[in-house]
């Protein structure tokens, strides 16, 4: 049933009893009805056309009693009253409701709001006490390991003075048997030396007596040369008066017939009578020709028999003397054998210019089809493991038409292809013949030196270096001091890494990956790639205080202290080498992808643009470089000069341009990028990388590798199957799976470059 509300005008009596929130929310009872009496009818007091003639009929009557009218008025009154009162209750009630469910709401949101508060406050006082807990759990973590490293600090400094101890010992021992070894060979140099001039004058003796002996056999031919002319002259002029009297017999004979003729017996001369004035020969000398009676026998023969003797006589003195000088000039040379052919009418093979081993690439090569290109590389670039975000490029060398292009524009991760742009820095900005100084001098205390850092950090401690090529020793430096010192001992080393400014690591290195086995902090002052042990791949988290200590062991002074300091200045310089050359150094950072040195390489650069040598120096160095070498930097922003640095972006486009410069000679000194390109199957971080049954020839692709973790970066030149040279990049700065897998990727790409005609 509806509601009965109060007339207009009419308020409700404030003063209701309250009721029950039950008794609120009960349906409303209407009032009851006036009850009806027999009889009577029930007339509204206001109608006054009805109530006015009935009151004034009974009028005399109501004085006395109340008439049915009054009586029905007054139950109308009272019914009314109740009405009003029954609206006023209900109201009242409708009002207390409302309250109470406003109140309830209140009370419930009240009660809500508590508990949320209280469950954040309880979800608070746990993640506190989670936090709490991990911190407690870190702190532990890292004092464990702190303890652990200096565990293992202590370890490794007990076997490295282990190590330097042996070293040393091992050094006294090879010096005393070095020492023993040469005042042996000494010793045997002389006696052979003795030997060999005593041999020598045992020689020139043999020599002189085969001489006199030569000369006596000289001369005694010559006597009996002359004995032998005499001989036969006196022979011949006995012929001749024989002839001459077997003339006149023979004349007389014509003048007196019977006469016979007699011709008178030759007497005998020296060969008749068994005397020989010459030596045997064991020849038998010819006999001379039967004379023509008519001619006198002439002795023109036996003159040159005797001038042919003397000459052959004169050939074995000559021949004794070349022999014996040949003996003595070279005695240790190898003997010609005796069975020996003599080829005394040999002639050499005229020889002609040697012809070049590497001869210049043909400009009539074929030059790929792009479109052909194309569709060989788009497939092997889709591979899986090559990930999402993939970019590359391929120019022709010679022509710097581009082949081949996908993204070549966008910034992409360079790992470590960005030490070609470093690279390229360093070539055109130093020259290719200049080194890096390390310096020692004396310190602020007698006996004090200072090891002053010249950015060198291939010093060796090791003769020869066994991580770098041409490098400069600990030891000569160590030699010069010693000299320098003349006899003072040393009382400590101070190491001045001050050439170098900034931070030890660049923005975008893990929090592992200085020291590890790739890259360390980058000081003024290392020794070995600051490698903990010469020959490994681990490095040092101290490169500075490695490299004074290093120096104090070459000093033989290993006990003294090793500080960080700064040289006095105008200090009096006590020792000095220098490195390999800059491009040497360069060829060394790109083939073995040695950060520490490229980082080094970086901040040369800065020093020489008059900018801090840091990491924001060098890399603000060679990006000025980069573009005064004519290149377009468009997208290069590098946080450091190795490519170790996350941050890094560097578009493959710059990287082909860097390439195809050092290939093609545009950019002087950038051919010392392409000697340093590691060998795909022979050298550097391609050595390893090769595509087993591939299409490459052997050497056919050079190229500089990038890796880091999910990027895998390859860059460099590729020469056809058609013998055409061309330049690619290729960066895969989205790899996923393995680290082998991405690598293998590229080579396959590479493998196909080279291989392809692509016409």
């Amino acid at each position: 049933m509806g509601q009965i509300a109060a007339r207009p005008g009419e308020e409700s009596d404030g003063g209701a009893p309250e009721v029950s929130a039950e008794e609120a929310a009960a349906p409303a009872q209407p009032p009851p009805e006036p009850a009806e009496q027999p009889g009577s009818e029930v007339t509204d007091p206001a109608d006054d056309d009805v109530a006015g003639p009935a009151a004034e009929v009974g009028a005399p009557q109501a004085a006395a009693e109340p008439s049915a009218a009054q009586r029905a008025a007054a139950q109308a009154a009272a019914d009314l009253a109740a009405v009003k009162q029954w609206a006023a209750d209900r109201a009242a009630a409708e009002r207390a409701a409302g309250e109470a469910a406003e109140q309830a709401a209140a009370a419930q949101a009240a009660a809500d709001a508590a508990d949320l508060e209280r469950t954040r406050a309880e979800q608070a006082a746990a993640d506190l006490a989670a936090v709490r807990a991990w911190a407690a759990q870190r702190a532990a973590d890292e004092q464990a390991a702190r303890t652990r490293a200096e565990a293992e600090r202590a370890e490794a400094e007990r076997l490295a003075a282990e190590q330097a101890e042996a070293e040393r010992l091992a050094a006294e021992q090879a010096a005393a048997e070095r020492a023993a070894a040469e005042h042996g060979a000494a010793e045997r140099a002389a006696a052979e030396r003795a030997a060999a001039e005593q041999a020598a004058a045992e020689e020139a003796a043999a020599w002189a007596a085969a001489q006199q002996e030569a000369a006596a056999q000289a001369v005694t031919a010559q006597r009996a040369a002359e004995e032998r002319a005499a001989a036969e002259r006196a022979d011949v002029e006995r012929a001749q008066v024989q002839w001459a009297a077997d003339r006149q017999a023979a004349a007389r004979a014509a003048v007196d017939p019977g006469q016979p003729a007699q011709r008178p017996r030759p007497s005998p001369g020296p060969r008749a009578r068994g005397a020989s004035a010459a030596p045997a020969t064991g020849r038998r000398r010819a006999e001379p020709a039967p004379q023509d009676e008519d001619t006198p026998p002439r002795a023109g023969g036996r003159r040159r028999r005797t001038a042919l003797v003397a000459a052959l006589l004169a050939l074995v003195l000559v021949a004794a003397g070349v022999l014996v000088t040949l003996r003595l000039t070279d005695r240790g040379g190898p003997a010609v054998a005796e069975d020996a052919e003599q080829v005394p009418d040999a002639v050499l093979p005229e020889l002609s210019d040697p012809g070049p081993v590497l001869t210049q690439l043909s400009a009539d090569a074929p030059l790929p089809d792009p479109t052909a290109l194309a569709g060989v590389l788009s497939p092997l670039l889709a591979a899986p493991a090559l990930g999402g975000g993939l970019s590359a490029q391929v120019v022709d060398v010679a022509t710097g038409q581009v082949l081949f292009d996908q993204d070549a524009a966008d910034p992409s991760t360079p790992a470590s292809t960005a030490k070609l742009l470093t690279g390229l820095a360093v070539l055109t900005t130093l020259g290719p013949t200049d080194t890096l100084t390390t310096t020692v001098v004396a310190g602020s205390s007698p006996g004090q030196v200072v090891l002053v850092g010249g950015g060198d950090p291939t010093l060796s401690t090791t003769a020869p270096s066994t991580d770098y090529p041409g490098a400069a020793t600990v030891a000569d430096l160590a030699a010069q001091v010693r000299a320098a010192l003349g006899g003072q001992p040393v009382t400590g080393v101070v190491v001045d890494n001050s050439l170098f400014t900034g931070p030890l690591t660049a923005a975008g290195w893990g929090a592992d990956d200085a020291p590890s086995s790739y890259a360390a902090p980058v000081t003024a002052t290392a020794v070995d790639g600051a490698r903990v042990q010469p020959g490994e791949s681990q490095r040092s988290g101290s490169p500075g205080t490695d490299a004074g200590q290093a120096l104090a062991d070459a000093l033989g002074a290993p006990d003294v202290p090793v500080d960080l300091g700064q040289a006095p200045a105008g200090a009096r310089t006590l020792g000095t080498v220098e490195s390999a050359p800059v491009d040497r150094l360069v060829e060394e950072a790109l083939n073995a992808s040695d950060n520490l040195l490229a980082e080094s390489l970086g901040r040369q650069v800065a020093i020489a643009r008059g900018l801090p040598a840091s990491f924001d120096g060098a890399a603000q160095a060679i990006t000025g470089a980069l573009a005064d070498a004519g290149l377009d930097t468009t997208g290069l922003d590098v946080r450091d000069a190795s490519g170790l640095s996350q941050d890094d972006r560097v578009p493959a486009r710059l990287l082909v341009d860097v390439v195809r410069a050092a290939a093609d000679g545009s950019i002087d000194h950038a051919d010392g990028l392409l000697s340093g390109l590691p060998v795909a199957g022979y050298d550097g971080t391609l050595a390893e990388r090769v595509v087993a049954g591939g299409q490459a020839r052997p050497g056919s692709v050079r190229a500089k590798t990038g890796t880091l973790l999910g990027t895998n970066d390859l860059a460099g030149t590729v020469l056809t199957a058609d013998g055409r040279l061309l330049a690619f990049a290729v960066m895969a700065d989205g790899t996923v799976g393995s680290l082998t897998a991405g690598e293998g990727s590229l080579d396959v790409v590479a493998d196909a470059l080279a291989g392809c005609g692509c016409r």
